[in-house]
């Protein structure tokens, strides 16, 4: 299954039996429509007619994104909503037990993951604000028992992500020393990431069954979809934060790529962030549970997880909590150089 990521304003489209062409500065490329996943918009591009008639009719997830990558809205049909699982939520609303023990247990492994991957970015080189996260991170991960709410969860991570992204920006400025134009590109880039991670688990949310209004740790009183805001919380360091991380560190003239105007992303470095978004879903990493699979199938393993739960089949969400290789100190083992599998355009 494929993404088109739409990101010129020039592009053509036609039609033709059950195939998208698609038309840009000379170039043309084809994709068979039922292997179409999603479209994500950036700007003011407007589908043609013919276009959202096949969107429509095939039930395919758009997301419009802002010129300076914020969310504007998605295109959904409402009638295509699997709701295999929807008694299971409604019944659950109301079983303490068993949404603080999932809400602890993520909790728990968004913390881990954050802890884990500052050791694995920083092998050799801890200052004081990055030990200083380190240290204030085990001390929530040991008092997590100690909360006795899901609103208190929700505050452990609140507190971690303070410290822990002062921590990231103390990294990227080491391996990038940021003018303030830069530090407003880079956070455009994890505004991106983050929005891109969870329109990726909230496809896997409806293609399961799991409807994602019914959130756990999120409500939907302060953010859309707020189950598939629940597991990007496991999911944002090792996915978001680390490709933002090598992304800088890959790219020491960021300022120079493109001719932004400082107060948003230059195309060009868009356009490449995307190659390098799919490329991450692409690489393996050592499953707690599954052993070696890809961040995709990581996504697929947690989200049914997260369903047997609901079921009773197991007895507790088993969360994802990533170790660092013992080899080489990094935590990703494989990663696929391949072309993506996507539709730039």
């Amino acid at each position: 299954m494929s993404v088109i990521y739409l990101t010129e304003k020039k592009t053509s489209f036609k039609v033709q039996h059950q195939y998208l062409k698609m038309f840009f500065n000379g170039r043309q490329r084809t994709i068979r429509i039922r292997n179409i996943s999603q479209f994500i918009i950036f700007g003011a591009i407007k589908l043609p007619k013919d276009v959202m008639q096949i969107i429509r009719l095939n039930q395919i997830p758009v997301l419009y994104l802002t010129e300076n990558l914020d969310f504007l809205g998605r295109v959904e049909n409402p009638s295509s909503l699997q709701t295999k699982y929807l008694t299971h939520q409604r019944q659950r609303l109301h079983d303490f037990e068993f949404n603080h023990g999932t809400a602890e247990s993520i909790t728990w492994a968004k913390l881990h993951n954050q802890y884990t991957f500052l050791q694995s970015w920083t092998p050799h080189r801890v200052d004081y604000t990055i030990k200083q996260a380190l240290d204030y991170l085990k001390l929530l991960m040991d008092n997590l028992p100690a909360a006795l709410s899901i609103h208190e969860l929700r505050e452990y991570m609140e507190e971690a992500d303070k410290i822990y992204y002062c921590a990231v920006a103390s990294i990227i400025s080491f391996y990038n020393p940021c003018t303030q134009t830069t530090l407003q590109q880079i956070n455009q880039l994890l505004k991106l990431g983050n929005q891109l991670l969870h329109q990726y688990i909230y496809t896997h949310l409806i293609s399961t069954g799991l409807h994602p209004d019914y959130g756990i740790i999120h409500s939907d009183a302060h953010h859309e979809l707020p189950l598939a805001w629940d597991f990007s919380a496991e999911f944002r360091a090792p996915v978001v934060d680390d490709l933002v991380i090598n992304f800088v560190r890959n790219l020491p003239n960021l300022n120079s790529n493109g001719n932004g105007n400082g107060k948003k992303c230059p195309l060009n470095l868009i356009q490449h962030f995307l190659k390098c978004w799919e490329g991450k879903l692409k690489t393996f990493v050592l499953h707690p549970c599954a052993g070696e699979v890809s961040y995709r199938q990581c996504i697929d393993i947690q989200v049914r997880e997260y369903a047997a739960s609901l079921l009773g089949d197991i007895e507790y969400y088993r969360p994802l909590a990533l170790k660092l290789h013992p080899q080489n100190n990094a935590v990703t083992n494989i990663a696929e150089n391949q072309k993506p599998v996507l539709t730039l355009v």
